[in-house]
């Protein structure tokens, strides 16, 4: 391969796409660095013989100097060529990891989501089948997630991406009312298709009021792990004793409630279970839906709060 190759195609993977550029001097500079000697006139025909339908690259000759780019819609060269394995790779980011990113980060990805899906399409075999072979779902009933509004999204990560707050309003849930906050974002996280914003309100600093910089110490990871995300009611943790049909032991033997998780057989075919978890509602939601597959031992309130729901629940139907 001659220098002159290896200097233009180093040169080509130094040009940004839109809207980004890079000048000619620029470039210089970078080919300069990785040691390959050239001139700025040089640099200045080599982008004029390789621009056009080839390549996409274009120059923004309203601009002093000039920036060149390639253009948003440019296809994505690589070399070696993108395999199938890669491609369906990427088909998966897309499809399962596309809403945990930033739209700025889809966009700089897009040309490869879009090779990786010409390259599956060329392929045969059962790579080809894969992304049609598995689906992600939640244990709990299925749910039609929100229509989160493009725009709203789009400016939500890119405050949350650069660390900036923005202000909107929101309809809150308790009475109905539309009201402007200025919001911190500190982190989203999705659950079931539904995406929360956890963030500060105004001029405070525990989360979810407002703050004008992140609260020191904040881990949104914690937070979560804590739950802050199932609706926490106190910040004492519940020392769950329960009592479980066998059927429901062994799903809770492969997914375990919590890393203290202790289960033994009981005398009268179930199994006993003892783990530390966060006092949430959800912990609650999830024991009444269980219904008779499982007893609250422990704690004594959280026994008579389960008792005295289903006392409610039974005697509407009677």
């Amino acid at each position: 391969m001659s220098d002159t190759l290896l200097r233009q195609w180093t040169m080509l993977r130094h040009i940004p796409r839109h809207p980004r550029k890079i000048t000619v001097s620029a470039l210089h500079e970078r080919l300069r660095e990785q040691g390959y000697p050239t001139t700025e006139r040089t640099i200045q025909r080599d982008l004029q013989e390789l621009s056009g339908q080839l390549f996409g690259l274009a120059v923004d000759d309203r601009s002093r100097p000039h920036g060149w780019y390639w253009d948003r819609d440019a296809a994505q060269f690589d070399i070696p060529g993108m395999e199938p394995q890669t491609a369906l790779a990427f088909k998966l980011a897309e499809h399962f990891a596309g809403p945990l990113m930033a739209p700025a980060t889809l966009q700089a990805l897009s040309p490869y989501f879009r090779r990786a899906e010409n390259v599956l399409a060329d392929t045969s075999g059962p790579v080809r089948a894969w992304p049609d072979k598995v689906q992600a779902i939640t244990r709990g009933q299925a749910l039609i997630p929100p229509t989160v509004d493009p725009e709203v999204f789009e400016a939500v990560y890119d405050a949350l991406f650069n660390d900036r707050q923005f202000q909107a309003p929101y309809h809150r849930r308790h009475d109905g009312a539309v009201k402007d906050y200025v919001v911190n974002p500190l982190g989203v996280v999705f659950r079931d298709g539904v995406v929360y914003l956890v963030c500060t309100l105004y001029d405070y600093a525990a989360v979810l009021q407002l703050a004008l910089h992140r609260p020191e110490g904040f881990d949104l990871g914690r937070y979560v792990d804590d739950g802050g995300l199932n609706f926490k009611l106190s910040d004492t943790p519940l020392a769950l004793e329960l009592l479980l049909a066998a059927e429901t032991a062994f799903h809770l033997r492969e997914t375990p409630l919590s890393h203290d998780q202790v289960m033994e057989d009981s005398a009268d075919g179930r199994v006993r279970l003892t783990a530390t978890v966060a006092d949430t509602a959800q912990v609650r939601w999830w024991l009444l839906g269980l219904g008779d597959q499982v007893e609250v031992l422990s704690p004594p309130f959280l026994r008579q709060t389960i008792a005295a729901t289903l006392r409610r629940a039974a005697d509407r139907y009677d």
